[in-house]
């Protein structure tokens, strides 16, 4: 694996150990100041998607250990997760309704989400071919 593949994937598992570690660790202040409320449901629910980004980090480093061959749904499915937050995002940023939360907030998480859907596709369509590969 060459050096840009790496920077990829190690931009993309520091994005997700972010989001992780402010769902899992800073569940409470996460909520309020990027969903705006707080609830215990809200707070299950950010404690389970922190749990998928922390497993999707956790799949990211040991494929940087061995090696991308074979790994292209879970490339293809961190690539949406990232795609469809940042639409999510954007419909916020568009209707101006960011509900309790700042527009700051939420075009600040559609940047970071936006850079994390980048940097996924580049390492997809450089990688393609290996990646189907079985």
């Amino acid at each position: 694996m060459n050096i840009t593949n790496k920077i990829l994937i190690v931009i993309n598992i520091f994005f997700l150990l972010y989001y992780s570690f402010q769902l899992l660790v800073f569940t409470d202040e996460f909520a309020l100041s990027n969903l705006g409320a707080f609830n215990h449901a809200i707070a299950g629910l950010s404690e389970v998607i922190g749990i998928i980004f922390l497993s999707l980090a956790i799949s990211l480093f040991l494929i940087l250990i061995n090696s991308i061959k074979s790994q292209l749904p879970l490339f293809i499915t961190i690539l949406l997760i990232q795609l469809l937050i940042f639409i999510n995002f954007l419909r916020y940023i568009f209707t101006d309704s960011p509900g309790e939360t700042t527009m700051e907030s939420i075009t600040l998480n559609a940047i970071i989400f936006f850079f994390g859907f980048i940097s996924s596709g580049i390492f997809l369509y450089k990688n393609y071919k290996i990646l189907k590969q079985f």
